[in-house]
């Protein structure tokens, strides 16, 4: 097995945690933008509804699982935007703290209308209170689902519908003009797959590479079949990052050109019309 730093070749903490900064693009596509405000919310408080809440790589609203990076939309979330930066060293930032059954997260991203933070990995499935803290403003105890897991893959900002790749050796970002290759390791990201084999603290990131917990249960689909598991090398940590999900994949000799692309873990699976920049030699034109 082979694990490859791949993360730290493709995107900064910071660039990572402000590349879903943009809040039009799941708020719009998916409706969410009257659902930001409830009724009853005090005034100047953080103001959201659990409809707001949803999965930061997928956007999907109550697809949510412990260790998932999480967004949330709504008003009054934080007095400006700001990111994590190494020097910050509590959980909260920007004066905010997002509570999970009364657990501290870890925030990643704070504005007026958005917040990214981490489920914590100590909170189990099911039933879960959320609620923002706001320097002694609270905002509303809303109830949210965490699944077992909720796989999904980061994608492209622009392009969601496309998956984030990395071509190997050289750690290059597979694109329309470069894209993989059958028969080539790719790097994949993702998160929503649940715990690690090991025990991860919650304000501590991985210190060492660990699969995940559910790793046999694990599978990587492309055009609806699934991967042989012997080309699925390593599916865990990425050391010294918190709940980010490193995928090392060798694609079948046969795989097609852009192939629809999903992750499965259990009875869950990501959502479908993702797909993976794959061109082979053949279709390539000279």
């Amino acid at each position: 097995m082979r694990i490859l730093p791949g993360w730290k070749h493709l995107l900064s903490l910071d660039h990572f945690t402000m590349r879903s900064s943009a809040r039009t693009l799941w708020a719009v596509a998916l409706g969410l933008a009257p659902l930001w405000a409830q009724d009853g919310c005090k005034p100047l408080a953080p103001c959201y509804t659990a409809a707001g809440v949803v999965n930061s790589a997928s956007g999907e609203a109550g697809f949510l699982a412990p260790y998932t990076f999480a967004t949330v939309y709504g008003t009054n979330l934080a007095f400006a935007e700001r990111s994590r930066t190494a020097a910050d060293t509590l959980p909260g930032i920007g004066g905010l703290n997002v509570m999970v059954n009364g657990i501290v997260s870890m925030v990643f991203y704070v504005s007026p209308t958005q917040v990214n933070f981490l489920a914590p990995a100590s909170v189990r499935a099911g039933e879960a209170t959320l609620q923002f803290i706001r320097e002694g403003q609270n905002g509303p105890a809303v109830k949210v689902t965490l699944l077992d897991a909720a796989p999904a893959l980061f994608c492209f900002l622009d392009t969601p519908q496309w998956a984030i790749a990395q071509r190997m050796p050289d750690f290059s970002l597979a694109t329309p003009d470069s894209p993989a290759l059958p028969d080539q390791y790719v790097i994949l990201y993702a998160t929503g797959l649940g715990g690690y084999a090991m025990p991860v603290d919650d304000y501590v990131p991985p210190q060492s590479a660990m699969q995940i917990e559910r790793r046999p249960a694990f599978q990587v689909l492309l055009d609806g079949v699934p991967v042989d598991d012997r080309r699925v090398e390593y599916v865990g940590s990425v050391v010294h990052y918190w709940g980010l999900i490193q995928i090392n994949l060798k694609l079948p000799p046969d795989t097609g050109s852009a192939p629809e692309i999903r992750l499965a873990l259990g009875a869950s699976t990501s959502r479908a019309g993702v797909h993976l920049m794959v061109q082979p030699q053949s279709a390539i034109r000279p």
